[in-house]
């Protein structure tokens, strides 16, 4: 009788088990809910306070970053690929060409009269590039940033200045810091003097006066600024052009470039 009824339990016991595991539509419903609630609120914090994916929209970066129509091409014929920006639909339609040499672009200059064959043989390899990256948002929470770093920030709104309420956010390299006088004498920029030559950027890249409408020679970096350059001196609107970057519009550090896939790569 005593086993009857060890039985008779052990089935009830299974059958309540088989209840609770039916959830039945609307408790399915409830469980993705939190799921899928409890994942945006983690991407949320994510993307506000780690880690943001940042798209480059220009050149003014380049060869660091592509925002552009370009393609690798051994322009040159050494047999290294150089980086080739094809400006066929602008008003002067012409070549942007950043020259490989072992492995790192050394020089870059533009080229306007190219011949139609070149034109069209770089323009069926080209395609629109615009590298995809990782800013990291918490890079400047207890420190500013240091030379040399790429930095993501809110354009200041002045009068004269490019700020943009559809395009607020920029990214350029600092390149100097609160009373420095940053002075460009070409190819290189000077801080106090000093030729800047760390990181290796400064040492290699090509750093000209000419921006846009005006002529950059020297400003002293007022304070709680930081000047910022874009890598591609040769185009790109920047402190040359509009002043300083207030410590409280930069919104991180650009670490990671994870597109495209060949270019993936940390960023220095």
């Amino acid at each position: 009788m005593k086993n009857k009824k060890t039985k008779t339990e052990e089935i009830a016991k299974e059958e309540k088990k088989k209840k609770a595991g039916k959830k039945g539509f609307w408790g399915i419903v409830k469980e993705w809910t939190d799921a899928l609630v409890i994942a945006y609120v983690l991407a949320m914090f994510i993307r506000t306070y780690v880690g943001e994916p940042f798209k480059i929209p220009t050149g003014s970066m380049t060869p660091t970053l592509v925002g552009d129509r370009a393609a690798d091409f051994d322009y040159d014929g050494d047999g290294e690929k150089d980086l080739v920006l094809l400006k066929i639909y602008e008003p002067s339609p012409h070549l942007h060409i950043f020259y490989k040499k072992n492995g790192k672009y050394v020089r870059n200059e533009k080229i306007y009269q190219v011949s139609p064959s070149v034109i069209s043989a770089i323009d069926s390899m080209s395609k629109i590039r615009n590298d995809m990256i990782i800013v990291n948002k918490f890079a400047y929470w207890f420190k500013t940033p240091k030379r040399g770093d790429i930095v993501v920030f809110r354009v200041p709104n002045r009068p004269g200045g490019i700020w943009n309420r559809l395009k607020p956010i920029y990214i350029k390299r600092c390149v100097g810091f609160p009373g420095e006088r940053i002075s460009i004498e070409h190819p290189y920029i000077l801080a106090d003097g000093k030729v800047l030559d760390e990181p290796e950027i400064f040492r290699i890249n090509e750093y000209v006066n000419d921006c846009s409408s005006k002529y950059y020679t020297s400003e002293v970096v007022p304070e709680n600024q930081i000047y910022v350059f874009g890598d591609n001196s040769k185009n790109s609107l920047d402190s040359r052009y509009w002043g300083g970057v207030p410590f409280d519009n930069i919104k991180g550090k650009a670490f990671l470039r994870y597109w495209p896939l060949n270019k993936f790569k940390f960023l220095k």
